[in-house]
């Protein structure tokens, strides 16, 4: 893009939403859930994260009232499909997911799969891990990770090799307690998975999909008023433009994890 053409294209992105946001809209759910750095309760400041800071600017943006709910991800997208809740942040794109909801992209995320360094030294790829009856694989209920490693949780489950958990932390705790071999974490998530072993060191993540990006999105549910999700992707244009979505990420993962979570 010209350099020259970007305070051009964010007056128009915020002129736009001023004059929408003289229209009523909402309220909406929106929902949270308590994982890493996208929704956490901080002891001294209360709760925080990317997704709760993204919800209160795209609100203040968009001029639409969203009430924030925190659940855990099979349960948002259950209220999603019922009407419930009408949109989340941090959604992985899935064919299930797309049916539900309008997906908006504003980063991108991918999945590797931690084990203990032993176990790593000979696995590195989901071949090899598929090729040895023994090992099971260990996620998050309602989790959607990208079209190969979701594939891949397909089969596993197929062949009674998938041990699933409620949510992220005690997922980590069934993993060092040996209920399965491997776990599927995003890097935001890899130091509460290494901090419930004894030696955070022994747990090391291996890369099964090294060429494959996934953007992350906004979904809101296609019920919304078509007239309010646009109030919505356009707040959110202009979060991207003038650097908005970046600066949130960085306070959250540092410089290297919001640039490694740009859009390309």
């Amino acid at each position: 893009m010209n350099p020259a053409s970007i305070p051009t294209l964010l007056s128009g992105l915020m002129l736009a939403a001023t004059g929408l946001a003289a229209q009523a809209c909402g309220p909406y759910t929106a929902a949270l859930y308590p994982y890493a750095r996208f929704y956490y309760e901080d002891p001294k400041t209360g709760p925080a994260g990317i997704d709760k800071e993204m919800f209160e600017e795209l609100s203040r943006r968009s001029g639409c009232e969203l009430r924030t709910v925190v659940e855990s991800r099979i349960r948002i997208w259950d209220q999603m499909r019922r009407g419930g809740v009408q949109m989340t942040l941090s959604a992985l794109m899935s064919p299930e997911r797309r049916e539900i909801a309008e997906m908006v992209p504003y980063a991108q995320g991918r999945y590797q799969v931690l084990m203990r360094r032993e176990l790593a030294a000979r696995i590195n790829s989901i071949a090899a891990f598929e090729a040895d009856p023994r090992l099971k694989l260990l996620d998050v209920r309602g989790y959607a990770h990208g079209p190969t490693i979701d594939a891949w949780v397909a089969r596993m489950r197929g062949q009674g090799r998938l041990v699933e958990a409620g949510d992220f932390k005690t997922a980590a705790r069934m993993l060092k307690a040996g209920r399965a071999d491997a776990l599927l974490a995003l890097p935001s998530g890899w130091g509460i998975a290494q901090s419930a072993f004894d030696d955070p060191d022994e747990l090391v993540p291996v890369d099964v999909t090294p060429n494959e990006r996934n953007a992350v999105a906004l979904a809101m549910v296609h019920s919304m008023p078509e007239a309010d999700r646009l109030r919505l992707r356009r707040a959110l244009q202009s979060m991207l433009a003038d650097g908005t979505v970046h600066e949130i990420l960085k306070r959250h993962l540092g410089e290297k994890g919001a640039k490694a979570a740009a859009i390309e």
